[in-house]
């Protein structure tokens, strides 16, 4: 479920075909133009109360479409079309996943792998605070740690996972490499023991005494800056 014009309007620049369109009259001016787009949906125009019920959501936007759900690829295809990556683990809360997205695409990171306990990027909520960016990025799943890691550093990745260790380099002294995969782990824990043995780097954002961590989806939006393709 896409929510908003702005989130459906990326759907359908990206060539996404809705099945189902809700909207307010008078968002059917931001639908003209792109009819040959609408040709298979059904579009029903309806007050903010039948939306509502109809949708079951708490605030009805003026569009509200209803896509197939997008494939994601495989993380080997993904891996070879991608130089900036950002690797998710255990992060189950799909406004992170939204926000860590939105992040990403504006810092040019083009691709995603979750592992399997990761929240769904195309989650309605996920996709609403992610703008729609979600679009613009290839997205993957795998259960294998490992074979990913060794499926990145062989074609030359740099991994940097996210830690507030004390013992970690701090991100400001880093150079990114060519290639580029930020890894960021579970809201509470953190990544695993496994997953950081895994990795390149174990990278900290220096903070002020006192605080210990950041939200992960704000650590992913100065991680990604940190390590964007303008400071490689």
């Amino acid at each position: 479920m896409a929510e908003g014009d702005l989130v459906v309007m990326r759907a359908l620049e990206v060539g996404l075909v809705p099945e189902l369109i809700i909207c307010d009259e008078s968002a059917l001016p931001t639908l003209e133009g792109i009819g040959d787009r609408l040709s298979t949906a059904l579009v029903v125009t309806a007050n903010e109360a039948t939306r509502k019920a109809a949708t079951g959501l708490g605030v009805a936007l003026p569009i509200v479409a209803l896509f197939p759900k997008p494939t994601m690829v495989d993380h080997a295809e993904l891996i070879s079309r991608n130089d900036r990556i950002v690797v998710l683990s255990q992060v189950d809360n799909p406004t992170n996943v939204g926000a860590i997205v939105r992040s990403a695409a504006a810092f040019g990171f083009t691709g995603l792998v979750l592992d399997g306990e990761s929240s769904d990027p195309f989650a309605r909520r996920a996709l609403r605070v992610a703008m729609g960016t979600t679009f613009q990025l290839d997205i993957a799943r795998t259960s294998d740690a490992e074979e990913l890691f060794t499926a990145l550093h062989r074609v030359g990745f740099e991994s940097y996972a996210m830690t507030p260790s004390a013992d970690a380099v701090d991100l400001p002294g880093l150079r990114a490499g060519r290639r580029v995969a930020l890894v960021l782990g579970s809201e509470r824990d953190g990544l695993s023991d496994d997953w950081m043995r895994l990795a390149t780097h174990r990278v900290r954002i220096p903070m002020a005494a006192g605080v210990d961590s950041l939200n992960v989806a704000a650590a992913a939006a100065v991680a990604c800056y940190g390590l964007t393709s303008r400071n490689g």
